[in-house]
């Protein structure tokens, strides 16, 4: 396993724990050995005084409180280093995410990625901490012992081993059909705890519906079906895994019996006997820890191959060299893109020239938003070439990449932090009065200062205690604080209402010097004095031009503003017959 990789930073921490173990258990075995001489005492010639018996016996005590500190101590380093090596996993996956394409991630939910780093990660402190240091130790002092063993009689040490291959049948019959098992279990898995995530993302409207846990199918068939499956797994495996901890750490099973018969028959000292049945008593508890670890192997190995498979996923390919654009001109060359088989993109060419506005309007599905995500290298094309300035926005790296744009989603996201640190991440080193400037321009400075903490007001988890406007316009201050040469706004306008639309456009088209300004709307009447529009249809341009010039020549885009402007009346009217 891979798993094992993640650890070698602190190694040395896994060494001692692995080498205290190790001792651990050898001390463990030594209280055997002292019955022994107890029991030996007795049956032969030696006279057995009292204080014979509580010196072995001192000498027992102390090993077993030898034993439990070295377990102590090896479990605290081994713990140490599985806690680092955890950390470190998840910042090396978090590391690994930024630089996966979108496309990559959106294949997972977020319920599954859920599952791997809070869960399946956790999980993987059973192999740092517990079966490295105590897997080897139990592994080797046993082995030492029945070298000893073979030393004494081979044929008390065969036996010590005759219940391993009755376990081992036990262990096969447990595992039949594993396999798809594991596959079924980890679907059952990843359904349940999507449909959890989206149970609690969906409570508003879940309340609002008077919706219950019962008439939320996908969530309570999910459960009941991990439930189902699991416990059906288990009943199924129940017998052979109480046989199989059952009988192999049970290694008197074959010494006791046989060796007596050795015994009688002359060809087995008493001493050895004793001693022999002791020994393999003293087999009985690495070998059950040992069994403990056998048991999950197989779930962890296939739990860790997850982790892997997401650290070896595609990443954004790039270069050593780079080039620095000479200006912030954005051309596409003939693109086309598909997020699976289906076309979205189909040989689309245009430029976007710098300290100017494009726009890009069209019905919905028409490959608006697929643009802009494309230009920021959330996927990749296949066909075709992006280029800023002259260089192909695969020849810059993501990170200046990023330096170059700022991007405002549809999809907006704030963090649970104040006003103030969501607004700042735009610009890290900002200070208090840049935010509040670039809020001012946003329109974000008269709702923000109403609320009790002001700038310091927790938005809540993803902006929860905010409207939708109110987080789309602290979004807009958070891509201007940026200052980036190159401003991509996704439909940034669309939850603003239209008491504040004209400001927040006005505050957008100051920033229009030196800068390449790329608008996706729905709006048209947002759009109206772009230097360019550019009209989507099915994947492809229809038309591009200025507004008049489109009114004109594109009768997608007159359709799209006859039913604009008829909307814009309706809501007029409507406001009319409120206020009369």
């Amino acid at each position: 396993m891979k798993i094992f990789s993640y650890a070698k930073d602190y190694k040395n921490k896994t060494y001692i724990s692995v080498v205290l173990s190790t001792i651990s258990v050898f001390v463990g075995i030594i209280p055997y050995y002292l019955v022994y001489k107890i029991i030996m005492a007795f049956v032969g010639d030696t006279h057995v005084t009292i204080n014979y018996i509580l010196m072995i016996s001192g000498f027992i005590l102390i090993s077993l409180l030898l034993k439990s500190l070295l377990f102590f101590m090896a479990m605290a380093a081994s713990h140490d280093a599985a806690y680092d090596t955890l950390m470190g996993m998840r910042k090396k996956l978090a590391d690994k995410m930024i630089k996966m394409p979108m496309g990559e991630i959106n294949k997972k939910s977020s319920g599954n990625f859920k599952n791997i780093f809070v869960d399946l990660i956790e999980e993987m402190e059973l192999i740092l901490a517990h079966m490295i240091p105590e897997g080897i130790s139990n592994l080797v002092v046993p082995l030492v012992v029945l070298v000893y063993l073979f030393i004494l009689d081979w044929r008390m040490a065969l036996l010590s081993l005759g219940t391993i291959p009755l376990g081992m049948v036990m262990y096969k019959l447990m595992l039949r059909g594993a396999g798809e098992k594991i596959k079924q279990y980890f679907k059952a898995s990843n359904e349940m705890n999507s449909n959890i995530i989206e149970y609690i993302g969906g409570m508003e409207v879940i309340k609002i519906f008077n919706q219950t846990t019962t008439s939320f199918e996908k969530y309570t068939n999910s459960v009941k079906n991990y439930k189902k499956f699991t416990l059906d797994w288990y009943k199924q495996s129940w017998i052979y895994m109480t046989g199989f901890f059952t009988i192999v750490p049970c290694t008197m099973l074959f010494v006791a019996p046989f060796g007596a018969l050795f015994y009688t028959k002359g060809t087995l000292s008493l001493g050895t006997y004793v001693l022999c049945m002791l020994l393999s008593i003293g087999l009985g508890a690495p070998l059950t820890r040992l069994a403990e670890f056998v048991e999950f192997t197989h779930m962890l190995t296939e739990k860790s191959k997850i982790i892997e498979d997401l650290f070896d996923s595609k990443e954004i390919v790039e270069k050593d060299m780079y080039k620095i654009p000479e200006n912030y001109d954005i051309s596409f060359n003939n693109v086309t893109f598909a997020y699976d088989k289906q076309d979205v993109l189909k040989g689309v060419s245009f430029k976007a020239k710098e300290n100017t506005v494009t726009a890009l309007v069209g019905e919905s599905g028409s490959g608006k938003s697929t643009l802009a995500k494309i230009l920021v290298r959330f996927w990749d094309v296949e066909k075709g070439g992006i280029r800023i300035g002259d260089v192909n926005i695969k020849d810059i790296p993501f990170e200046k990449l990023m330096d170059y744009i700022s991007y405002v989603s549809q999809d907006i996201y704030l963090f649970n932090t104040s006003i103030m640190e969501n607004i700042r991440m735009g610009k890290p080193n900002a200070t208090d009065e840049e935010v509040i400037q670039v809020a001012k321009l946003a329109q974000c400075h008269d709702f923000i200062i109403e609320f009790g903490d002001k700038y310091h007001t927790s938005v809540g988890d993803t902006g929860n205690k905010l409207s939708g406007g109110q987080k789309q316009r602290i979004s807009i201050a958070r891509a201007l604080l940026k200052d980036a040469p190159i401003i991509i706004l996704d439909e940034a306008t669309a939850f603003t209402d239209p008491e504040n639309e004209d400001k927040i456009q006005e505050a957008l088209n100051s920033l229009t010097g030196g800068k390449t300004i790329i608008v996706i709307a729905h709006r048209l009447s947002t759009i109206t004095d772009a230097n360019n529009i550019i009209v989507m249809d099915k994947g492809k341009i229809s038309a591009q031009g200025t507004h008049d010039k489109l009114l004109k020549k594109s009768k997608i885009y007159s359709s799209m503003w006859e039913a604009h402007t008829k909307a814009m009346d309706w809501d007029i009217k409507v406001k009319e017959n409120k206020i009369s």
